[in-house]
């Protein structure tokens, strides 16, 4: 039997090399689709459910709904979705998606409905930060503070009527020794944080080098941020009896800066000095839950404040050169319909 010639071996072969490539092709998209169509596995029930939260994130703006996921995370413990049972949280600006356990299911659509019942009109909550430069005001208002539980050494929390909490901003702004953080009074809207802050930049020189031109060096200058950033969300419980907040609260001062002197590698050895900043840190997080008819009253101790003074107060504890300040948080709801 003679053989083929050339142009038919050649066809030959590139059709034997296509349907190779062909069966390759097929095999992966096989694989392919069985893995995109796998479930997840559901021996404990595990059900798939949408939740709307549409509603609240229209009002609340773009990306807002990363703070639904954080207090679904707070309010169930980040173990349940990182445990032995299969588990998924995901959300956009339309929807939350949960696969979960039916009880899980029962919670989340609980902290949900706190966010979008009534979202197209949201309460709010007043929020006020002051610096009192001596504690001795917790014996002036101690008839008025009735103490709730505070996870944070140090830190000690009240609750008081509206009236009584009227009474006591009065009382410490007729201190010579009391400031408020410039924003003043911030409002925040049900389930969205309200952030207020205050702070400067201390300049200082980080190091000195030598310098081709005279003086023969120069200074390499920084600066070192300091101030208090405190963020309070809160949120309404769903029958609307209680609130419920978590306050973060972060405080950076330059306690003083350490001078050092530097001897240069100049020809009449020169002697100069750079500085290194001395920093304190202060980090708290509380979450407090208190009834709607009441203003909660924060203390968070004798920290630093290192904020420029911006009204009366002339204490040397808010001087530049403070140690430490009584920060107080009040918040207080101010509900639609409310009187």
């Amino acid at each position: 039997m003679p053989l083929p010639s050339p142009p038919l071996r050649r066809l030959m072969l590139w059709l034997m090399l296509w349907l190779m490539l062909w069966g390759i092709a097929f095999f992966f998209s096989l694989l392919v689709g069985s893995t995109a169509s796998a479930q997840l596995p559901a021996d404990a029930g595990q059900t798939l459910k949408t939740h709307d939260i549409s509603p609240w994130v229209r009002q609340a703006g773009p990306g807002s709904q990363k703070y639904v996921v954080d207090w679904v995370l707070q309010e169930t413990g980040y173990a349940a979705w990182h445990g032995e049972v299969p588990a998924s949280l995901s959300a956009d600006e339309q929807a939350m998606r949960v696969f979960h356990r039916p009880e899980m299911q029962e919670r989340v659509e609980e902290i949900v409905a706190r966010f979008v019942t009534d979202a197209a009109i949201p309460h709010r909550f007043s929020v006020r930060v002051l610096g009192v430069g001596s504690p001795s005001w917790r014996n002036d208002a101690h008839a008025m503070l009735h103490p709730i539980p505070a996870a944070t050494p140090g830190v000690q929390a009240w609750i008081m009527s509206r009236e009584e909490a009227a009474g006591l901003l009065a009382l410490l702004r007729r201190r010579g020794d009391c400031a408020e953080l410039p924003t003043g009074a911030v409002q925040a809207a049900n389930g969205l944080p309200a952030v207020l802050s205050g702070g400067r930049r201390r300049p200082y020189v980080q190091e000195v080098q030598p310098a081709p031109v005279p003086p023969g060096w120069q200074s390499l200058p920084a600066a070192s941020d300091e101030g208090i950033t405190l963020d309070v969300q809160p949120l309404l419980t769903r029958d609307g009896t209680a609130v419920e907040a978590v306050i973060r609260c972060r405080i950076d001062q330059v306690e003083r800066m350490a001078a050092v002197p530097v001897t240069l590698p100049t020809q009449n050895r020169q002697r100069l000095q750079i500085e290194v900043p001395q920093v304190s840190a202060v980090r708290i997080g509380e979450r407090f839950r208190w009834p709607v008819s009441h203003v909660l009253v924060v203390g968070l101790g004798l920290v630093p404040w290192p904020v420029p003074g911006n009204n009366t107060a002339s204490s040397a504890a808010l001087l530049a050169d403070a140690k430490r300040t009584d920060v107080v948080v009040l918040v207080e709801p101010r509900l639609r319909g409310a009187p």
